[in-house]
């Protein structure tokens, strides 16, 4: 997810339909420009090179949703629209991309299913499937330590500054994993940040924004990406 702002302009978006990379164009209603999903950047129009600032977001099933959030109240589209996914028939097949064709490196499974972020050290893919094994890890990305905490169904993860903490796994409870710095012994909530318990108490973790991809989609964006599976 982007912030809507250009320095003091204020920008509106939709959906071009047209692909690039294989990955989908938005457009600003103000000045025309087309913008790639996947970085942000403006890469046609009176703002091309124009980058838009990342704020975090998160993508998980339903299901986990309403574990961690019990009391949402749900916008139902016109005639049941969003009720099944329009993709499945996609998300299954063998099919890359629209032409079926599209550069991959063969450290993933094209379609593999990784959680991307940038720091200024450059791109990092992490591989959800090996979060199902471990729910947490922890990566030096050469611009400091993140922390990657995994959901407790393992459909996504959410990633956390790592400050000068050392965490290691707590518990997992009531749809969330638990850390605990060895430091101090605080406890954390690993879906919010927040050190809940402890010395630590009411402390947070800055979040990092990432997002889900395919991997053959992540990777012809950012080929120099670091995976870790």
């Amino acid at each position: 997810m982007y912030a809507r702002t250009i320095g003091d302009r204020t920008l509106t978006f939709g959906v071009s339909g047209m692909l690039w990379r294989d990955n989908l164009i938005m457009y600003d209603r103000q000045t025309e420009s087309w913008w790639a999903q996947a970085t942000g950047q403006a890469i046609n129009g009176s703002l091309k090179g124009g980058v838009l600032t990342t704020v975090p977001s998160e993508m998980m099933t339903w299901k986990q949703w309403r574990t961690l959030h019990s009391e949402t109240q749900v916008l139902a589209a016109p005639g049941g629209r969003g009720s099944r996914d329009q993709y499945a028939s996609y998300h299954t097949s063998d099919r890359i991309g629209v032409t079926g064709r599209t550069r991959f490196s063969g450290v993933l499974d094209p379609k593999a299913r990784v959680l991307g972020f940038r720091t200024d050290a450059g791109a990092t893919a992490v591989f959800l499937d090996a979060l199902k094994r471990v729910p947490f890890r922890e990566i030096d990305t050469g611009a400091g330590r993140v922390v990657v905490v995994a959901l407790p169904d393992r459909s996504t993860a959410k990633i956390f500054g790592a400050g000068d903490h050392e965490f290691e796994v707590s518990r997992e409870e009531n749809g969330r994993v638990w850390l605990k710095d060895r430091k101090t012994g605080s406890e954390w909530d690993g879906y919010a940040g927040q050190a809940t318990s402890g010395p630590l108490a009411g402390q947070r973790l800055t979040e990092v924004s990432a997002y889900i991809s395919y991997w053959f989609s992540w990777r012809s964006f950012f080929p120099d990406s670091a995976v870790v599976k």
